[in-house]
């Protein structure tokens, strides 16, 4: 009989008691698990974890040498993204709360048995997994939200900054993006932003409509729109604040009301953030840059008929009419990947009707280099 062939999750041990390191790693083995490394203290897990490249550790918090479990786990998750179970038989309540501030995925207290390990493996394994899927959607809604070339910034309901563009921090360059993690109101004692505008923040905050107006603030005139974002229980709990100078129209033009709601129907963008994408009229498409599809929001399932679930990794040359000459062949997104492309376009849904739109699509570009293409369709009425 062959060897078999172990193809499993692989773990990484860290236990300095070689007789329970071997045990854990035989009743790993008989679990299925690649156990790719072994270290008896912090020092030499760090030495050899960059080469194991292991799906998880599990790590024993009490071990010789100068570095616990704990602050192993610490200097691991600054260098590498890989999920920590720790190993203890001291459920002592200082020694967990120290445990819990590196967020581990799970604790396997001693003496355990074959069950508790896999068990708590897969658990951590499976939340590993959705976290990464989260942190994912959350760098796509960053990319695309860093597209915008004005200030953006979103807030819960307590005035905490949750997030804030690339452009809001390039017009306050004295400060980096970790320090605007704070209570809204400390933005205006510093004079980032007005008082008036925090204080119309929470005025509107849970209207169910966008709610727009400007102010003149350290010598510019500013338009703010401030949009409601809901949660899955269809509750307003954030809102984004999108902020653009107006001061050249402002000197231009002499009917200030009428002027700015023009430029703000005319220049505002909206906050890609996924409820707002949404809650879109219009169809949006996301692709690779290839063409393959990933994503496709609400208007597009009701519009086309195609579940995300069929839709996605289909190349979207397969939504166009035979006889529609918009260019959407393989040529056209590598020589045009950079480029805006705008048109008309035709497609076919699932039910073989033709939709006629207006496309407008738009390479997404992150550090530098273009992630993904994101296509609007906007219904022509015929």
């Amino acid at each position: 009989m062959g060897n078999q062939i172990v193809t499993g999750p692989a773990v990484f041990i860290v236990e300095d008691e070689s007789i329970v390191a071997s045990d854990i790693r035989d009743a790993l083995q008989h679990l299925g698990y690649e156990v790719t490394g072994m270290a008896r203290s912090g020092e030499i897990a760090l030495e050899k974890i960059g080469e194991a490249k292991p799906d998880i550790i599990l790590m024993d918090i009490q071990l010789a040498g100068k570095l616990d479990g704990i602050e192993t786990a610490a200097r691991i998750r600054e260098t590498h993204n890989i999920p920590v179970v720790y190993l203890t038989a001291n459920s002592d309540t200082p020694v967990l709360e120290r445990a819990k501030a590196t967020e581990p995925y799970g604790y396997i207290l001693k003496p355990f048995d074959e069950r508790d390990l896999k068990s708590t493996i897969e658990i951590a394994l499976h939340k590993y997994r959705i976290d990464e899927q989260v942190r994912d959607q959350e760098q796509l809604i960053r990319s695309l939200v860093n597209t915008n070339t004005e200030p953006v910034f979103i807030v819960d309901r307590d005035t905490n900054v949750l997030f804030i563009n690339d452009a809001f921090v390039s017009q306050r360059p004295a400060m980096e993006q970790a320090q605007y993690r704070q209570k809204l109101e400390r933005f205006a004692y510093a004079g980032i932003i007005s008082g008036k505008l925090v204080g119309v923040i929470l005025e509107h905050f849970y209207d169910e409509t966008p709610y727009r107006f400007s102010e003149e603030f350290n010598g510019k005139w500013l338009a703010h729109t401030i949009y409601p974002l809901k949660d899955m229980q269809n509750r307003i709990s954030r809102c984004a604040v999108h902020s653009y100078d107006i001061s050249d129209i402002k000197q231009r033009e002499l009917d200030l009301t009428t002027l700015i709601e023009q430029q703000a129907n005319k220049n505002q963008s909206l906050v890609l953030y996924a409820a707002m994408i949404e809650s879109m009229d219009d169809m949006v498409i996301v692709t690779d840059m290839e063409g393959y599809i990933f994503y496709v929001n609400r208007s597009f399932v009701k519009r086309f008929g195609y579940t995300p679930a069929e839709i996605k990794k289909q190349h979207i040359r397969m939504l166009q009419d035979p006889g529609d000459p918009f260019s959407m062949d393989a040529d056209a997104f590598y020589i045009d990947k950079k480029k805006v492309w705008n048109g008309s376009f035709t497609g076919v849904n699932k039910y073989k009707m033709r939709i006629k739109t207006l496309l407008k699509s738009s390479p997404v570009v992150y550090e530098d280099q273009s992630v993904c293409r994101v296509f609007v369709l906007r219904e022509r009425q015929t």
